[in-house]
């Protein structure tokens, strides 16, 4: 993802990568939170479920970081 931000060539560009980012995180956030709560805590059971947006939101850009995207 930042690698396409990089390559822009104008403002516009780089606007759309940046709202692409924005929205792939928050579609990923709302994603995550669904799954861990209705299968991941289920099936493992040292796992709590998540409780807020916020938390899903955090665990979502973790694994953005480690994914190395």
């Amino acid at each position: 993802m930042l690698r396409e931000l990089v390559k822009t060539k104008n403002k516009s560009d780089a606007v759309t990568e940046i709202l692409l980012m924005v929205l792939t995180l928050l579609i990923s956030t709302f994603f995550l939170r669904f799954l861990w709560n209705r299968s991941l805590v289920k099936h493992i059971t040292v796992l709590k479920p998540i409780a807020n947006l916020a938390d899903a939101f955090l665990l979502s850009i973790a694994l953005v970081i480690l994914r190395g995207a």
